[in-house]
């Protein structure tokens, strides 16, 4: 089995990049962190990359921040301000890719998950996939762009909605609320995923992933800002006892 924390291969012009940590349900920490800003660093630079597919190894597509790097860290605070800064790393690498971004969810997408869902140009779920906010459950703020990225998918009451009360969000609503492109049918999440990237790497991808960038530019002002901003009031909140105690029971209740 493959051990790098983020695999990576170009096939037909379809930039395959895939979360490996399948143990930890593709938990983001530091080093998976920086590898996933590498090879999205390498998508943009390799001219036969046309179209990015991101999907995840195992059960989920990826279940945030590693809340056990999080416990085992002697300053929590510190740790996860450094988690959050190397996550936006690869936040803003995915936000400025010219590519179109195709993401398959299979499992759940939660916290730092959810994240790069909202930051992909087209979502294809499971049909049992859940999408979760996650941050508020233990006593955290949001990162990675969730907190302003949100509110422009589903609508400042609902984003307060899903971030204040953190439920898990099946696959059918969100569709509609706008946080998923399609809901896989019998062929499967992955199956179709590929198929859909594969029909736009044969098409005009560059116009295409020039698309997403006047898109995305249409409502980017202040998002690099906003960035250090979730980062340095997670790691605040981080240092405090009520997340270290609400982390601690999340992962005994995982045990």
């Amino acid at each position: 089995m493959d051990t790098d924390p983020v695999l990576f291969a170009v096939r037909d012009g379809v930039a395959h990049i895939t979360l490996n940590r399948p143990e930890t349900g593709n938990a983001l920490d530091v080093p998976v962190s920086r590898a996933l800003l590498g090879r999205l660093q390498q998508v943009a630079a390799d001219e036969t990359a046309r179209v990015v597919l991101l999907t995840g190894s195992g059960r989920a597509f990826c279940a945030g921040g590693d809340l056990r790097s999080m416990q085992a860290a002697a300053d929590r605070g510190a740790y996860v301000l450094e988690l959050a800064r190397a996550a936006h790393g690869a936040i803003r690498a995915l936000a400025a890719l010219s590519k179109p971004v195709i993401t398959a969810v299979q499992g759940s997408a939660a916290g730092a998950g959810l994240s790069l869902v909202l930051l992909s140009d087209l979502v294809l779920a499971a049909p049992d996939a859940v999408f979760v906010t996650a941050y508020t459950a233990v006593g955290l703020t949001p990162d990675c762009g969730q907190s302003w990225l949100l509110p422009r998918a589903v609508g400042t009451t609902r984003a307060l909605d899903l971030l204040l009360t953190s439920p898990a969000v099946a696959a059918p609503e969100a569709r509609a609320l706008g946080i998923v492109s399609r809901v896989a049918g019998q062929d499967g999440v992955l199956a179709e995923a590929e198929a859909l990237a594969l029909k736009l790497a044969r098409g005009p991808a560059n116009a295409l992933g020039q698309a997403r960038t006047l898109v995305r530019a249409g409502y980017a002002d202040g998002f690099d800002a906003h960035l250090d901003l979730e980062a340095e009031t997670i790691a605040r909140m981080a240092a405090t006892p009520t997340a270290g105690l609400l982390i601690d029971a999340f992962l005994d209740r995982r045990h």
